[in-house]
């Protein structure tokens, strides 16, 4: 017959609560070091770019002189060859003159030359290195991402693990419910990423031939016109990814609040559209509610917009914040080009996430759109206890 040992609860919470800590100084230490090489590498890349549009520049003066100077030096070597054949005809000064001229104009095109080759050479060396930091700068954003969503649950769900684990059965249960949250997680991320830089990138790829063919047909100048216009692109799913990274979890959240953390996200926002008129406005007494309550009407009203400012082309937004006795009311209204319901988009996962979120907290997330008359998403969230939520 088998035994079982009994298992010393007190001893083994310290334990865990020991490793936790260890684990998220360990963490936030990873996330400092990834963060400062991002950052240094985004101040290198800022100073190759500068001194890449420099050399450019002057690269083009020096192919320009160097175009000059073989015009003129065929013009010499024509000279010398008409001396050649009347030989007679001319002085002994200035068939002089004619060699000394070919001799400067050859000697300064050599050196001109050199000059191209040398800056050519540092071009495509700025132009390598350049390709280095921007792949360095999306590994280490991507990472400080995914080391903020790790150090997330270190700081808020394992937190408090000791306090739930008793048993086998409920460290068994917990260890479920961490692994599906970092699958809700990741598929909201995923979503992100499909619609936003995985489709960007993806426009970027395929044009990258067409700057090919450009430069093939119609030269470097063609070429470089081309790629400015991606470059464009790849800045705006980068400054896309740093948003995504950035919402994983604003800091403000926890220290002020929703309302707050919201003026603060639209100013930003204001910024990125400021072709759109966004106003805000909250109703009645803001009450401070849990945690994980405040980051969702927070992810709620952020899908909200997001949506409003990509797809709508909207000239105004209207975001409304209602606190009650009892619940929360939100209004994200905007006057673009609205949709239709009824059609289901494939590849769109905004609206399922809202719905699905917004259930999560026993509410109820209600569309109104038509199109060419905007859109209106309402969202009711009752105020309940932790244990009504678990």
């Amino acid at each position: 017959m088998s035994t079982s040992k009994p298992i010393n609860a007190a001893l083994d919470v310290k334990h865990l609560d020991e490793i936790i800590n260890s684990m998220i100084d360990n963490v936030s230490d990873s996330k400092s070091q990834i963060f400062e090489i991002g950052e240094e590498s985004r101040k290198e890349h800022d100073a190759l770019v500068k001194e890449l549009q420099l050399v450019r520049q002057e690269l083009k003066g020096i192919i320009d002189r160097s175009d000059t100077l073989e015009i003129e030096a065929r013009k010499s070597r024509g000279h010398l060859a008409e001396i050649s054949r009347a030989f007679n005809q001319y002085g002994e000064e200035d068939i002089r003159h004619a060699y000394e001229t070919a001799n400067s104009i050859q000697n300064d095109l050599s050196i001109v030359r050199e000059m191209e080759r040398q800056m050519k050479k540092r071009r495509n060396e700025l132009e390598r290195r350049l390709v280095q930091l921007e792949a360095t700068i999306q590994k280490a954003e991507t990472l400080v991402g995914q080391v903020t969503v790790v150090l997330n649950y270190l700081t808020s769900d394992l937190k408090q693990v000791g306090e739930v684990i008793e048993n086998a059965r409920e460290q068994r249960a917990f260890g479920l419910k961490v692994i599906e949250a970092v699958e809700e997680e990741r598929k909201r991320l995923s979503r992100e990423i499909h619609d936003g830089p995985a489709q960007t990138l993806a426009q970027v790829l395929l044009g990258l031939d067409v700057v090919e063919r450009v430069g093939q047909k119609e030269g470097m100048e063609a070429s470089h016109a081309e790629l400015q216009k991606y470059r464009v692109m790849v800045q705006g799913a980068l400054a896309e990814v740093r948003r995504i990274i950035y919402d994983l979890r604003p800091m403000s959240l926890d220290d002020l609040g929703l309302v707050p953390t919201l003026q603060k996200y639209l100013h930003r926002v204001n910024g990125e559209y400021p072709h759109m008129r966004i106003e805000f406005s909250s109703i009645g007494k803001e009450k401070r509610l849990q945690s994980k309550i405040e980051a969702a009407l927070f992810r709620l009203i952020q899908e909200a917009l997001q949506n409003a400012c990509i797809h709508a082309k909207p000239s105004q937004i209207s975001i409304r914040v209602e606190y009650r006795e009892n619940k929360v009311l939100i209004l994200v209204a905007d006057d673009g080009i609205g949709f239709d319901l009824s059609v289901k988009k494939e590849g769109s996962y905004g609206l399922i996430g809202m719905k699905e979120r917004a259930e999560l907290l026993n509410g109820e997330l209600i569309i109104h759109s038509e199109l060419g008359h905007g859109t209106k998403v309402l969202i009711h969230i009752p105020i309940q206890k932790e244990d009504e939520l678990d």
